[in-house]
C-alpha cells in the first residue's frame, strides 16, 4: 500500500487570507490602521495576564504603618485614558450617597446623642449564571477573537468594535471578580483546591496555622494582663511599675504582630476568608492592634506623669498642664484602640479571661471619655487657676441633707484667691454664710416660698434658681452688696464631694478636736460639731471646724502625692458631670467652655417637639431630713390618636427617719417644682400639704421687689383646685406646690398636663421607614444633690407601632416603650419612633 503523501502547510494572512505574509506586514491592514501622516502609529490593547507584577506600586509596611494604611494609598496609574487607541480595564467611578437625616435632635451637651440607624445599601448578590461567566472569562474573549478573525477580511472595523466591546465586558467582569461578596468564595475555593492537590502539606500548614494563632492569642492575653497592670500603676502614679508593665506589654504585642506578619501570612489570608474562622482571625488582629494602641497611649501618659513630678515648678497649674499636654498626644491612640476593642468578639479569648476583658473594655470606654474631657480643658484651666492673672472665687459649700435648687443649703463659703496656679489666700468665715447677714446693705423681698424662713432675701438663700448660672449671678450680687467687692466666679461644691476626696486620700485627723474624718462619717461628724452648743458656737464661730479643715486640705493639695493626682482629676471630672460640682465664671470664654462640657448646671434649652422634665425640691425649715428621704418619680406619656401628648408625673417621697424631733427626725417640708415644656397646660394636680399660714413671714414695708426675680419668674396663674402656682421660667413652664412628709410616712403628689407639641408636627417622611411616623423624645434633667429613682412609660395609640428607640435601660412593647426603674445620676434622654400600622 502506497504511503499517503504529507499535506503541505501554507500560512495565510489572517486579514486578507493571502499567502506570503502575515497580519503585521499585510498592506491592506497597514493602509487602514496607519494614517499617511503618521506611518509609525501602532494600535495596541492592554489585556489582563495570568501573572502579577513583581512588586505592587502600593507596597507598605503593615507592621509599622498605622491601622488606617489602606486609606492612605494613592492610585499609581491613570484612572481614565484620553487616547482612544489605548484601553483601560480599571476606571474609577464616583458614587454619591445622600446624607443621613437625624430623626431626633438631642440637646444634651455631654450625654450620648441618639443615632438614627439607616439601612445600608444592599450588597449585590450574584446569580449562578453570572458566577459561571467568571470561571473562564478568557475563553469568552478567545471565541470573540476567533469570530472576528474569520470576518475581518470584509468587516475589519466592525470586528475591532466587537473586540473593544468584549474587552469592556471583561473589564466589568474583572471588577466584579473582586466584589467583596466573592472574595471569600474565591479564597475558600483556593484553599479547598490546595487541600485536594497536596493534602499532606496542607495538613501540616493547618497545624502550623493553629499553632500560630495560639501563639498570637497567648501573646495578646499576656499583653493585656501587663496593660492592666500598667493602667493600675499609672492611676497610682507608680512610675517604675508602670514603665515595666508597659515595656512588657509592648514586647508581647510586638511578638504577636511579628507572628501575624511573617509566619504563614498566605494561609492566614485564606483562613480569614473562611466563614468559620475568618471572624476569629479578624478579632485576634483587632485585639492585638488595640493592645498596641493602648500601650502607646499609656506611654504618653506615663511620660506626662513622670515630667509633672520632676518639674521644678511646684504649682498645680504647671503640673496639670504637663499631664494635659501628654494626654492630648495619647488621645488618638486611645480612640483607635477603643474602636478596635469594640470590634473584638470575646469568645476568641480563653474562657477564664472573657469576663475580665468585657469589664476592662467597659471601664476603658469610661476612662477614655474622662481623659478626652480633661485634654480639652487646657485654656480653661489656665484661666481658672490664675494663669492669666489674679482671680478671686466664691466657694459655696452645699449640704445635700438640706436640699436646695442648686444642690443644698449654703451653710458655709470661702473666698479663694489664686495667681499663676498658686493659692494666694483662702478665707473661710467661721460663722459661715450668716457672716454676711449684718453687712447686707439692700432689703429685697424673697421668693414667696422663702417667706417661711425669712422676711427678706439674704445671701444664704441666694441659690433659689435651679439654673445655676442664674443662682451664681445672684450669689455674686449679694456678696457685692455685703462686702463691697466683686469676684470672678462661683464654685458650688456639694458635701458628697468631701466623701469622694476622703475616699482617695484616706482619713483626715482633726488634732484640735480629737476627731478622725473618714469617707463614711465626715458629713455627720461635721454637722454634729456645727450644731453642738459649745464654746465655738457661743463665740459665734459654729463653722470654725470647717475653717480649720480648709487649711488642712489646702496644705494637702499644695503637696499632693503623685499617686493621688490623676485619681483626683478623674473624680473631679465625674463630680462635674453629675453636677456635684457646678461652676460659673464671669469670663465669657471660660463659661462657654464649661457649658459645652455640661458643667455649668444650666437648665437645658430643648426643641419645641421635645418632652422635658426637671423636678426641683427645696427644703425650707425641714432641717437635715433630706438625708432620710427616698424619692421615686413615675412618668407616663400617653400619645393620642391625633398626635397630642398627655403626661402624668407621680412623685413619691418616703421619710425613713424616726420621729425624734432632731435634725434628721423632723418633718420634711418641701416646696416642689416641676419644669416642663413651655406652654404645657395643667389638667389636674393633687396630694399636696401646705405649711400653716401663721408660720409665713410678712415682708417689711421698706423692702423692695427684686427685678431679677420678677424677670425670671413670670407668674401665669394659681390653679384654683390645688393651689398650684404656675409660672414661666427659663423658657419652661413650672408647676409649684408644697408637700410635707412626716417621719415613717410616704407622701405622693401627682401632676397631669398636656404638652404643647404634637408627635406629627415635624416632617412626616422619615429616612427610617419612608412612611408617616410619630416621633417622641424625652429629656430628663437631674437636680444637683438629689437621689431620685426614675421610671417611665410611653404609650402609643392603637394606630401606631414602634419601629426605633434609643436610650439606656428600655424595653419596647407592641404599644410603646418602658423605661425601667433607675437612679438618675446625670441628665438623660430617650427617644421613640413609631409608624402607622
Amino acid at each position: 500500500m502506497a504511503k499517503a503523501k504529507k499535506r503541505l502547510q501554507i500560512r495565510r494572512c489572517a486579514v486578507c487570507d493571502k499567502v506570503g505574509h502575515n497580519k503585521s506586514t499585510c498592506p491592506k491592514y497597514l493602509a487602514i490602521l496607519k494614517p499617511a501622516n503618521n506611518p509609525r502609529t501602532v494600535n495596541f490593547f492592554v489585556h489582563h495576564v495570568s501573572h502579577f507584577p513583581a512588586q505592587s506600586p502600593h507596597v507598605i509596611d503593615l507592621k509599622k504603618d498605622s491601622p488606617d494604611h489602606w486609606s492612605k494609598i494613592e492610585v499609581a496609574s491613570p484612572t481614565k485614558s484620553t487616547n482612544p487607541l489605548y484601553h483601560f480595564y480599571h476606571e474609577t467611578k464616583t458614587n454619591t450617597v445622600a446624607p443621613n437625616q437625624n430623626l431626633c435632635a438631642a440637646p444634651l451637651p455631654n450625654a450620648q446623642r441618639p443615632t438614627t440607624t439607616i439601612e445600608e445599601p444592599k450588597t449585590e448578590v450574584l446569580s449562578q449564571k453570572t458566577r459561571h461567566q467568571f470561571v473562564s472569562p478568557f475563553k469568552l474573549i478567545g471565541q470573540k477573537i476567533k469570530n472576528a478573525q474569520e470576518k475581518l477580511s470584509d468587516k475589519i472595523k466592525n470586528g475591532l468594535a466587537a473586540i473593544a466591546q468584549t474587552t469592556t465586558n471583561i473589564r466589568n467582569n474583572f471588577k466584579k471578580l473582586f466584589h467583596p461578596g466573592l472574595k471569600k468564595i474565591i479564597w475558600a475555593g483556593a484553599l479547598m483546591i490546595l487541600a485536594t492537590i497536596v493534602p499532606g502539606p496542607t495538613w501540616g500548614y493547618y497545624q502550623n496555622l493553629k499553632n500560630t494563632t495560639s501563639h498570637i492569642a497567648a501573646n495578646g492575653t499576656a499583653g493585656f494582663l501587663a496593660l492592666q497592670d500598667a493602667t493600675a500603676a499609672l492611676m497610682q502614679a507608680d512610675m517604675p511599675t508602670a514603665q515595666k508593665s508597659i515595656s512588657e506589654a509592648l514586647n508581647h504585642f510586638d511578638s504577636a504582630v511579628t507572628t501575624m506578619e511573617t509566619e504563614h501570612k498566605f494561609l492566614q489570608g485564606l483562613a480569614s476568608a473562611l466563614p468559620v474562622i475568618g471572624d476569629e482571625v479578624a478579632s485576634r488582629q483587632k485585639l492585638i492592634l488595640a493592645g498596641q494602641q493602648l500601650t502607646l497611649g499609656n506611654t504618653y501618659l506615663l511620660k506626662g506623669l513622670t515630667e509633672s513630678q520632676s518639674t521644678p515648678s511646684s504649682t498645680l497649674t504647671a503640673r496639670a498642664n504637663i499631664i494635659i499636654t501628654h494626654l492630648r498626644a495619647a488621645i488618638p491612640n486611645y480612640e483607635r484602640a477603643l474602636e478596635n476593642l469594640q470590634a473584638v468578639k470575646t469568645d476568641i479569648l480563653p474562657l477564664q479571661y472573657q469576663s475580665a476583658f468585657k469589664d476592662y473594655r467597659l471601664l476603658f470606654s469610661s476612662i477614655f471619655s474622662d481623659f478626652k474631657n480633661l485634654a480639652n480643658l487646657g485654656d480653661a484651666i489656665q484661666e481658672v487657676f490664675g494663669g492669666k492673672g489674679l482671680r478671686r472665687y466664691l466657694l459655696i459649700f452645699q449640704n445635700v441633707n438640706e436640699i436646695r435648687p442648686t444642690g443644698g443649703f449654703m451653710g458655709s463659703f470661702a473666698i479663694l484667691t489664686v495667681k499663676d496656679g498658686e493659692i494666694i489666700n483662702l478665707e473661710v468665715p467661721p460663722n459661715g454664710t450668716y457672716d454676711l447677714k449684718k453687712q447686707l446693705d439692700t432689703y429685697i423681698e424673697p421668693p414667696r416660698p422663702l417667706l417661711l424662713s425669712n422676711r427678706r432675701w439674704e445671701f444664704q438663700d441666694a441659690n433659689w434658681f435651679p439654673d445655676f448660672p442664674a443662682s451664681a449671678e445672684k450669689i455674686l450680687w449679694f456678696y457685692q452688696h455685703s462686702r463691697n467687692e466683686t469676684a470672678d466666679g462661683v464654685i458650688a461644691i456639694n458635701s458628697t464631694v468631701l466623701e469622694k476626696i476622703l475616699g482617695i486620700i484616706g482619713p483626715v485627723k482633726d488634732e484640735k478636736r480629737g476627731l478622725v474624718l473618714t469617707q463614711e462619717n465626715a458629713i455627720n461628724t461635721i454637722q454634729q460639731k456645727v450644731e453642738a452648743w459649745d464654746e465655738e458656737k457661743k463665740d459665734y464661730r459654729p463653722k470654725q471646724i470647717i475653717t480649720d479643715l480648709s487649711q488642712t486640705f489646702l496644705e494637702y493639695f499644695k503637696n499632693i502625692e503623685p499617686k493621688n493626682l490623676l485619681p483626683l482629676l478623674v473624680n473631679l471630672q465625674e463630680s462635674l458631670g453629675q453636677k456635684e460640682i457646678q461652676v460659673y465664671f464671669t469670663d465669657y470664654q471660660t463659661e462657654k467652655a464649661v457649658k459645652d462640657f455640661g458643667w455649668a448646671g444650666q437648665i437645658l434649652t430643648t426643641n419645641p417637639n421635645q418632652d422635658y422634665l426637671l423636678i426641683v425640691n427645696t427644703n425650707i425649715q425641714g432641717q437635715k431630713t433630706d438625708a432620710n428621704i427616698k424619692q421615686v418619680v413615675s412618668h407616663q406619656a400617653i400619645i393620642n390618636t391625633d398626635g397630642s401628648v398627655t403626661d402624668t408625673v407621680t412623685v413619691s417621697r418616703t421619710h425613713t427617719g424616726t420621729n425624734n424631733g432632731g435634725l434628721y427626725g423632723s418633718a420634711n417640708i418641701d416646696y416642689i417644682r416641676l419644669y416642663v415644656p413651655q406652654g404645657s397646660e395643667l389638667v389636674s394636680a393633687s396630694g399636696f400639704t401646705w405649711p400653716e399660714e401663721k408660720y409665713f413671714r410678712v415682708p417689711d414695708s421698706w423692702t423692695k421687689k427684686d427685678l431679677v426675680l420678677a424677670g425670671l419668674e413670670k407668674e401665669i396663674k394659681i390653679d384654683a383646685q390645688s393651689g398650684t402656682r404656675i409660672t414661666n421660667e427659663f423658657n419652661k413652664t413650672a408647676f409649684g406646690n408644697w408637700v410635707i412628709t412626716e417621719p415613717g410616712q410616704t407622701s405622693q403628689v401627682e401632676f397631669v398636663y398636656h404638652l404643647p407639641s404634637n408627635v406629627f408636627s415635624v416632617e412626616k417622611q422619615s429616612a427610617l421607614t419612608q412612611e408617616e411616623t410619630a416621633r417622641y423624645q424625652l429629656v430628663v434633667q437631674r437636680q444637683s444633690g438629689s437621689e431620685t429613682d426614675f421610671e417611665s412609660q410611653i404609650i402609643l395609640p392603637d394606630t401606631l407601632t414602634p419601629v426605633w428607640k434609643d436610650g439606656s435601660e428600655t424595653e419596647v412593647a407592641a404599644n410603646g416603650m418602658v423605661i425601667t426603674p433607675q437612679q438618675l445620676e446625670n441628665d438623660r434622654i430617650w427617644s421613640l419612633v413609631a409608624k402607622q400600622k
